[in-house]
């Protein structure tokens, strides 16, 4: 008979990094363990396993972050790692692993899940697609630099050196949408190389400074071991101005770092949209599907957002209760008609998740 239970210990976490590895890694391939240590954390403790006779036979990454949006701190979950023993599939048991995330969410004060596949099981839990963001390539025909020296006067870019964590850690939280990261979440996340390892990819960080203080960073995910990929270098996560940025992007590019790099840009960072007008975009949502677990515990983590645009919790939730669930998500994260119809203050401006916090 199969039990479904959170996993406890060392043993136990250690057998789902096996599975994680049996399913996922090929020869080469660093461990999921090393990749996602948080998924597999024996001090959260928030990851579900399906065992049969003693043994681990499914698997499924439940990692609980909050996101910032200006003033309102979310509450999330994100689902990842999903895998099951080619031996016990087809006995339902990622679908019943769902039903027990989606309870443990809800007992936990969560608002959102936040789901980094595309499969049936998520569909048939009210999960959906969500967001409005562009994709762009860049190459070396974009945006020329030459020598670590920009086109914008006063402007250098350099790689990490250990002495930037703090001005990077500034850099991070001054962003209006984001992962909540501490100094040593934004260093522990950046060596993990979370998504790039699924890709044999390694991180770069670049920094660039303005004056002599640092202005900007970005986190690229390069080929490893300096192989060449018909895949593009992409950019993971950046913060900063978009002057400094945007340097370091034609930096990588004309010192022949990358020879294309690819950036997913939401729908509100207009700043760099507009730097990027003249390149070629192609609209897509954000990554992945989002699931929402309690309707009036969202509006009321939001509201600090809301007030400061004349709205309130009680009036999001007012709004949104005449609604289903996946009207709910299009009105939250998607773009509102151009009739002028839309709420106060969506759509949220939610971060990319396929980020350093990627599950």
């Amino acid at each position: 008979m199969a039990t479904i239970c959170l996993l406890q210990g060392a043993a136990e976490l250690e057998e789902a990094i096996q599975l994680a590895d049996h399913v996922f890694r090929t020869n080469g391939q660093v461990s999921m363990g090393t990749a996602y240590p948080v998924v597999f954390s024996p001090s959260l403790g928030q990851s579900f396993g399906v065992f049969e006779d003693d043994k681990l036979v499914a698997f499924m990454g439940f990692v609980p972050a909050i996101i910032q949006i200006e003033k309102a701190r979310l509450h999330i979950y994100s689902v990842g790692a999903v895998c099951t023993h080619e031996e016990a599939r087809g006995r339902g048991y990622a679908s019943r692993l769902m039903s027990a995330v989606i309870e443990h969410a809800q007992a936990s004060g969560a608002s959102l899940i936040l789901v980094s596949g595309h499969r049936s099981i998520y569909a048939r839990a009210a999960c959906y697609p969500f967001g409005s963001m562009k994709r762009y390539v860049l190459d070396a025909s974009h945006m020329p630099a030459r020598n670590g020296q920009s086109a914008v006067s006063g402007i250098h870019v350099r790689k990490l050196q250990p002495t930037d964590w703090f001005r990077l850690t500034e850099l991070a939280r001054s962003r209006s949408s984001r992962y909540e990261q501490s100094l040593t979440d934004l260093a522990a996340l950046i060596q993990n190389e979370a998504y790039a390892s699924n890709v044999s990819f390694r991180h770069q960080v670049w920094v660039a400074e303005h004056d002599g203080e640092e202005a900007a960073f970005a986190v690229i995910a390069v080929p490893g071991n300096g192989k060449e990929s018909e895949r593009p270098s992409f950019v993971v996560e950046w913060a900063g101005g978009v002057e400094a940025l945007c340097a370091i992007y034609a930096h990588v590019i004309a010192t022949e770092e990358v020879k294309r790099l690819q950036l997913q840009v939401n729908w509100y960072e207009n700043e760099l949209q507009e730097c990027l007008t003249t390149i070629p975009g192609e609209s897509l949502p954000n990554s992945g599907l989002v699931h929402l677990v309690n309707l009036e515990q969202l509006c009321a983590q939001l509201d600090p957002y809301l007030r400061a645009r004349g709205g309130s919790a009680a009036e999001l939730t007012r709004r949104l209760e005449l609604l289903d669930d996946e009207q709910r998500i299009q009105a939250l994260f998607n773009m509102p008609a151009a009739d002028g119809s839309g709420i106060t203050g969506l759509p949220l401006p939610f971060p990319y998740t396929v980020g350093l916090n990627y599950v």
